[in-house]
Formats: C-alpha cells, structure tokens, sequence
C-alpha cells in the first residue's frame, strides 16, 4: 500500500466513525476561493463547477451526518482498483469504463466475489491521501453527490484502494467498495490466482447498488408483464401526441408548476418530492416546447420492447438504477439480442410514476439533468421507432424502459437490408467501442462514446485540460463521425473545436 493510499483508507475511516473531523479543513478551504476559482498554495489555479457553495453544503451534510462502521482492507479488490489505474492512467483515461471494455464489476470479479453491494470513486489531480478524500466527499459538479454518498455508505464493509500516474491530471486513485469481499483462493501478491473456471456471478454497478443478489430466474418472457399494460399503452401514446404537438403538454406543466412551494413538490396523495431545480426547469420546459417543431409519431417495435422488458426484470428486484445491466450489459448488448439496429439508438428510463402520461412529463422536465438527455431523446427526429416496458422496482416502486432506434430489423427477420450487411464488421467495432459510450446525462443519446485511444497532442498555451467526445452515425450506407474538443485553460475559459468525417 502507498504513501497516498495508506493515507486516503485512514483518514476515510477516521471521518466516517467522526463525519465532523473534515470540517475545520473545510473551512479553511473556503478561504481560497476568489468567485469559483480556488487558488490553492504552489498549485494551478482551478475553475471548479459549484465554487464555496457546494463547501458549505458538505459542512451541513456533515454536522448532520451519523457516524458509520470502519472499512476493513480487502486485497482482491486493492488489485481491482490497480488494474484500473494502470490501465487508464498511462493514456490519460477518466471514468469507470476500462480501456478493454470493462465495468468496474468486471475488475471486482476478477480477484473474488462480492456480496450486497459494491461501488467505485476515482479522485484526479490530488497529492496526499487527506485531500484525495476531501475531493471526494465535495464532490463538486456532481449533482447526485455518489462520491460522498460512497464514503458514507453504511452497507458497505470493505474497500481496496490504489493510486498511480495519470498523463492528464498527473496523479488518480481509485477507490472500490463491497459490502462483503471473499478474495479468490492462493491470490498471491501480485494479483494473479492460481485457480482457475472460478463461478462468475450476477454483478451490481456504481451509483445505486443493489442490496441483494437473487440467482437464477427465468426467461425475460415469463416473468414480464403483459407488454401491453396500459401504463406503456398511454405513454407510447402521449409520447406521440407531444412530438407531433408539442405545445400539448403546457397546460398540465402549469397545473404542476401550483403544486410547488419552494423546491418541494406537494403532489396529492404523494410524499412531497424535494425536486433539484424546482419551477425553474419547468419554465424552461415550456419556453422549449413553445419552440419545439412538430415531428413525425414514433412506430411501436416488439423487438425494442424485448430489450426493455429484460432490463426492467434484471433492475427493478434489485433496486438497481441506471443503463448497465446487473450483468453488465449495455443498451447496445440488450438491442442486439433480439435483432440488428442502424442509424442511432437510445434509451430513457423513469422511475416512481403511476401512469403513461406522468412519465412522459417526468423525462420531459428532465429536473437535475443538465444535459435534458431525456427531453433529448424524447424529441430526436433521428428515432424513428420505440419499445417500452414498465414494472416494478425496489426501490422507487415502478420503472418505465424507453429502447428507441432509427432502424431496426428483428432476427430471423427475411429480406435484410443490404447496406446492415455491408457495416457488419463495422457495427462489430462500433459495438466494441460503445462499451464506453455516455448516455447523455442519465438518458441522453448513444452514440456518445470516450475517445481513449487518441495520439497524444500538444495542447495550445494556457491550457490545462482537454475532453474529447465522439459521434458516431450511420444513415443510408454513409458512417459519419463527429469528434468534439473542448479545452479548458488557466483562466476558467474554454474553446470548442469540432472536426466531422464522412465515409462511404
């Protein structure tokens, strides 16, 4: 175990046994801090998202946060987080998705098994262990706090940590969890085992984790419910009355906009709902949908439905949230099972509403997604097609699956179109590729996929990071790729660069 590390795993403990001991720290941080830019001793200065804000909202989470039970050290998840920093570091990677494609699950289960629970923190750019965890539980920018959530969580029991090199940011640690860990037999201290065909089981992911595993289970047809339910019934059809009329929905917006007081929505009947933008977004809304042109109805795809239907009944037993699957599978990976797509695909998910039309509402408002992934999604004219799936969810009560594609041809399906054949090995590589892709916000297009692989460049003066996105589409035999640049620079501003390419 590192210096840095040695350092990050005490500290974390000492501060979930004693939320209050980060306080002070705190503190003293807010003082260098001129707008949002903080400008700490010897250091660059930094553009943060949030600035002394979100400071003092983590000193109020901590005055009110309960202590929680201490960590225990687990080597085979220690390995797991090694393996992510050596991976990505040297290439300047971020994020939770492997260069080969691998989940944080992946990597967790590659050295024992887990059990409960599990989950994962990355800190960029830090020096010692302290501020590594001061980083984390600020968790600037980060809307659902997962950072801090993580370094709270009283289900979990365990952690492994390691940190390393990193060519953007100079340094990374990666934290991973588990609520329970049994370390793979004869591990040796290298992080390989000896035994080999070790059981492979179902898996959680990051951000809300499941809290149980349930084995086995049938197929996604016997334990679907009928897929043609009223609840998806009305949404398909309010979906389509909104595209083709999208000033429809204004009306029912201003009745919700009364049922405000604050940022707290008091629905009737309902537990009041502490909403993350309040009346804010539904103005904003509005003034979107005044703009909004008309757009052809979407038509229903069976083939779709499947895809949904197996992510409502892998997710909703477990309480699981989010587009990767407890197996690990992608939006992509579910699509595939059941036919090929071309053009562009996506997928939207609502949680905890009653009936179709308040669904719909729900992804259009699109509250604390900066992005409006949904809304987005919702309103692509590069989707031509939709399935949906509802059920239950542990968690939130219900769950709504949206699976959408410009094109889609279902297996077995006679006379296949000539130009799907034609990209066969492409959509291959396109797949391989999406392993990583970014759904836009928690909805937003697929499509979106981290660059990791791109030769190393020579930035412009003054800048001290850059991101690159890639688009990538297929429509009438023709592949284009749109690759998006955005440089950030000492000063706080950033430059945009986009480059386009067409094929075929």
């Amino acid at each position: 175990m590192s210096k840095i590390s040695k350092e990050a795993f005490e500290y974390l403990n000492k501060l979930r046994q004693n939320p209050q001991i980060a306080i002070p720290k705190l503190q003293e941080h807010l003082k260098l801090f001129k707008g949002n830019i903080l400008y700490k001793p010897g250091e660059i200065p930094l553009q943060t998202n949030e600035g002394p804000k979100v400071v003092n909202e983590c000193i109020s989470f901590l005055q009110n946060q309960k202590p929680v039970g201490v960590l225990s050290w687990s080597k085979g998840l220690e390995f797991a987080a090694r393996d992510h920093v050596k991976d990505t570091g040297p290439k300047g990677v971020t994020g939770h998705t492997g260069t080969d494609g691998s989940s944080m699950s992946d990597r967790v289960e590659r050295y024992g098994e887990w059990n409960m629970t599990i989950g994962e923190n990355i800190s960029y750019g830090q020096q010692t262990g302290e501020d590594v965890i001061i980083q984390l539980i600020i968790d600037d920018g980060v809307s659902s706090r997962g950072h801090r959530k993580n370094c709270f969580k009283s289900e979990f029991g365990t952690v492994g940590i390691f940190d390393g090199d990193h060519k953007q940011f100079g340094t990374q640690c990666v934290f991973d969890f588990a609520g329970a860990y049994e370390d793979k037999a004869n591990l040796n201290a290298g992080g390989n085992q000896k035994q080999e065909g070790y059981p492979k089981k179902e898996s959680g992911q990051s951000g809300p984790q499941m809290q149980q595993r349930e084995q086995g289970g049938g197929s996604a047809k016997s334990q679907s419910k009928d897929p043609d339910e009223k609840i998806v019934k009305d949404a398909f059809d309010y979906l389509n009355q909104v595209r083709q009329n999208p000033t429809l929905a204004i009306p029912k917006l201003q009745e919700l906009m009364k049922l405000f007081k604050g940022s707290i929505l008091y629905k009737p009947g309902e537990i009041p709902l502490q909403t993350n933008e309040g009346t804010k977004v539904i103005q904003e809304l509005i003034v979107f949908l005044q703009k909004q042109q008309p757009l052809h109805p979407l038509t229903y795809e069976k083939g779709l439905e499947q895809a949904c239907i197996d992510h409502v009944n892998d997710t909703g037993p477990k309480g699981v949230c989010g587009h990767t699957g407890t197996d690990g599978s992608s939006l992509s990976d579910r699509i595939e099972r059941y036919g090929e797509w071309n053009g562009k695909i996506g997928e939207n998910i609502s949680y905890g509403q009653k009936n179709g039309e308040d669904v719909i509402i729900q992804l259009l408002i699109d509250d604390g997604v900066g992005s409006r992934g949904h809304r987005k999604n919702c309103f692509s004219p590069d989707f031509l097609l939709v399935g949906i799936a509802s059920g239950d969810h542990k968690q939130y009560q219900t769950q709504c699956v949206f699976d959408f594609a410009g094109e889609f041809t279902p297996k077995g399906a006679q006379g296949q179109k000539p130009k799907a054949q034609q990209y066969q090995q492409q959509a291959q590589n396109m797949k391989d590729q999406m392993k990583n892709m970014m759904l836009g916000g928690k909805g937003g297009n697929v499509g979106n996929y981290a660059h990791q692989n791109e030769e190393e460049e020579k930035l412009p003066p003054g800048c001290v990071s850059v991101s690159t996105s890639t688009q990538i589409t297929i429509k009438n035999g023709q592949k284009s790729t749109k690759i998006t640049k955005t440089y950030k620079f000492k000063d706080g501003s950033t430059k945009t660069q986009v480059q386009s390419l067409t094929e075929g």
